[in-house]
């Protein structure tokens, strides 16, 4: 399957070649990019549990993003996934649950995959064959479906903030037989911190409303992590 992948993708760069942003981007490893993509802006205080590692403006930030969501290419799951987890690291959490920002079963179907869920396998993979990890009990409690979309707030790509925030009003809930599972596994579980990881931050809006509908579940801290902002 993967050498047909190549083979038409190989195919589609004959008949129509990369921009030049794109070609640079996936010309990097991993750590050349983080090194060398520019750093996404602070959010403000309003945003503080916000944070976005890559600026989305900058064509190369764009073009990784536009990849791993409506391509599923390989390359740029591996440079989103080592990004992501550099940061995560940083924490000082002695636990913390990763989840990613989920679909609706619709936008599954359509697109045939959770851009989020290809980050979080690509982050757990990093994490779990680096053999520095193998003797400690684990950091990170990798944890798919959790967090569940309800229904795809309306395409706003023209919408305003106003009207963004109003579309992402109740689109989560909690699957509650992963929260009694993940408290059976541990009483003190709502106290550890969860981070929701995204692709792309735009207003806040479906983040935010993904950590309210956590918060109501009983999760005290909550933040959000996104590749590019």
């Amino acid at each position: 399957m993967k050498f047909f992948r190549l083979l038409y993708s190989t195919f589609l760069d004959a008949l129509f070649p990369r921009p030049t942003a794109e070609r640079e981007v996936f010309s990097y490893t991993p750590k050349e990019a983080l090194a060398k993509l520019p750093k996404a802006p602070k959010f403000t205080e309003e945003y503080e549990n916000m944070h976005a590692i890559f600026a989305y403006k900058d064509e190369r930030v764009s073009r990784l993003v536009w990849a791993i969501k409506y391509k599923r290419m390989e390359v740029a799951v591996k440079i989103g996934g080592y990004a992501l987890l550099q940061e995560l690291e940083k924490s000082d959490s002695i636990h913390t649950i990763i989840i990613p920002m989920p679909v609706t079963e619709r936008r599954r179907r359509e697109r045939g995959y959770n851009q989020c869920e290809l980050l979080l396998e690509e982050i757990k993979s990093l994490y779990e064959n680096n053999p520095l990890n193998g003797a400690t009990v684990a950091k990170f409690i990798f944890e798919n479906k959790l967090l569940v979309r309800t229904h795809h707030d309306s395409y706003h790509k023209l919408k305003d903030r106003a009207d963004r925030l109003e579309d992402a009003k109740g689109i989560f809930s909690i699957d509650q037989n992963v929260l009694a599972k993940l408290s059976g596994d541990n009483p003190d579980m709502l106290n550890t911190q969860v981070i929701i990881i995204d692709d792309v931050i735009t207003t806040g809006s479906t983040m935010r409303e993904a950590a309210k509908t956590l918060h109501a579940a009983g999760f005290m801290s909550i933040q959000g992590l996104a590749l590019a902002h």
